[in-house]
């Protein structure tokens, strides 16, 4: 990591402060544009920021064409994510894009399909996966630490008093929250869905117009059953935003929650009985770099080595296919196929390494 890359940050929100502080700060990156669909919102963050120098504005093509950044960070709503992907990639850009990739199946796959087309990195900032914890129980999965996983288990409950829009979105829980749940199991495990069935529901006085409770049984790869149970209408005892975990293999189980850091429990003799003998293991934490911050990293790394980041676009649609698998689930009252629908070859096919190195201007 030698060189400053250019970057352009579309979307001046609330969760765009967060990465403008990131990226000011960043030793990385230069920000050189910001833009936000009101013009007095992007001048705001620019000034807020000590962007003197940096364009602020509501039009994403003049900011790239006047300030030629090699990377676009996408923190609008949704709803925009594919118009400001789609304008990136082809212009030229990589693009870093928040979570979730897109507001439906159909523009995800568009999205996709562009950034092959474009032989650029689109990656979706799954920050929830580079903490420490995360990183732990991914590792020990990998070494075999409990076998095979057979079953995979979140409780996700917290009583959350958000107001704004939240308050107005018909899946709340699952369009906004459960794709952190359901990538951290895909992430830890390396299963893809599919199937699903899933029950949503509103509780008994909930201040959520929709439906903001969940349960949901997703049929995953090798056999993996992984069970979901959340809602963001909850009083009492509320879990961390990780949820509570149970991942259960054929030598042992890993633990994870507020008051457990990861820890194994394992198999130690395979002995006559009714139940075996079995011994905890905590799971050795290393430091990762979390968050925003981390997820640039990668981010930046995959530029450079021209290898696929671990939440690129092609791998990160199989997360938000979770997400509207349940929807379609929930809606129709039964058990439902999840599809990615890229097709073929093409759902496999990454960007070999040289076509995913940033063109040199």
């Amino acid at each position: 990591m030698g060189k400053r890359y250019r970057v352009v940050q579309a979307g001046c929100g609330g969760m765009g402060q967060g990465w403008l502080k990131m990226l000011s700060e960043s030793p990385l990156v230069e920000l050189v544009g910001v833009v936000d669909i009101r013009q007095e919102a992007a001048e705001a963050a620019a000034e807020k920021f000590g962007l003197t120098k940096a364009h602020a504005g509501t039009d994403l093509k003049k900011a790239i064409a006047a300030h030629k950044p090699e990377i676009v960070v996408d923190v609008t709503i949704p709803a925009a994510h594919k118009e400001v992907t789609l304008t990136a990639l082809a212009a030229g850009c990589h693009v870093l894009g928040e979570k979730p990739l897109a507001d439906s199946m159909a523009s995800a796959r568009a999205m996709v399909q562009a950034a092959r087309k474009a032989r650029r990195v689109y990656m979706i900032s799954q920050n929830y996966r580079w903490a420490k914890e995360i990183r732990a129980i991914k590792k020990a999965i990998e070494a075999g630490l409990i076998g095979t996983v057979t079953t995979f288990n979140i409780d996700f409950y917290i009583g959350a008093h958000f107001g704004g829009f939240r308050d107005e979105m018909a899946h709340p829980l699952l369009l906004d929250m459960s794709i952190h749940h359901f990538d951290m199991m895909r992430c830890v495990t390396g299963a893809d869905p599919v199937a699903v069935y899933c029950h949503e529901f509103s509780p008994h006085g909930s201040w959520y117009k929709g439906d903001v409770s969940a349960m949901a049984v997703f049929e995953m790869s090798r056999g993996l059953v992984f069970n979901y149970r959340g809602s963001w209408c909850a009083e009492g005892f509320n879990t961390s935003w990780n949820g509570d975990w149970r991942i259960v293999g054929d030598k042992g189980s890993i633990r994870f929650d507020p008051a457990t850091p990861p820890t194994a429990e394992l198999v130690t003799l395979n002995a006559p009985g009714f139940k075996r003998p079995t011994e905890s293991k905590a799971l050795p934490l290393e430091e990762s770099l979390a968050g925003q911050a981390g997820s640039l990293q990668r981010f930046i790394e995959a530029i450079e080595s021209g290898r696929a980041p671990e939440t690129s676009c092609w791998d990160n649609i199989k997360s938000l296919a979770m997400v509207f698998g349940a929807v379609e689930s929930a809606q129709a009252g039964k058990r439902v196929p999840i599809k990615i629908g890229l097709g073929g070859k093409a759902a496999s096919k990454k960007p070999k390494p040289a076509a995913m190195r940033k063109k040199r201007r």
